[in-house]
């Protein structure tokens, strides 16, 4: 999928898939996460191929390419705080995201 050669850019494309898996593990993804999402890829400069290729599988309901998270490891707190960000965004927290954060968190050999 991804276009970015850089390790940088490729570790941004997975967290922005990562948080495209936890937007999507509740009931749907709200405006405020879709918009938190679009300005995380914005500030991290994210190829647009990539973010379009991403967008086309919300758009229309295909499965998210999985994060590798061999790649995340690399920066776990980055990711865990990317995550919470998220999470906190649209000012809901419900359980399937508490609990997804913390299934990350044991994926990444992050303590709670």
């Amino acid at each position: 999928m991804s276009t970015a050669s850089s390790p940088d850019a490729r570790f941004q494309i997975e967290v922005l898939k990562l948080l495209l898996q936890v937007a999507s593990g509740d009931e749907g993804v709200s405006r405020e996460e879709i918009d938190h999402i679009m300005a995380t890829a914005r500030g991290m400069s994210v190829p647009l191929p990539d973010l379009e290729q991403l967008a086309k599988c919300l758009q229309n309901g295909t499965p998210l390419p999985a994060p590798n998270l061999g790649i995340l490891k690399a920066n776990p707190t980055a990711v865990i705080d990317a995550a919470h960000d998220l999470i906190a965004s649209d000012g809901h927290i419900h359980p399937s995201e508490i609990e997804m954060l913390r299934q990350l968190r044991e994926l990444l050999g992050v303590a709670a």
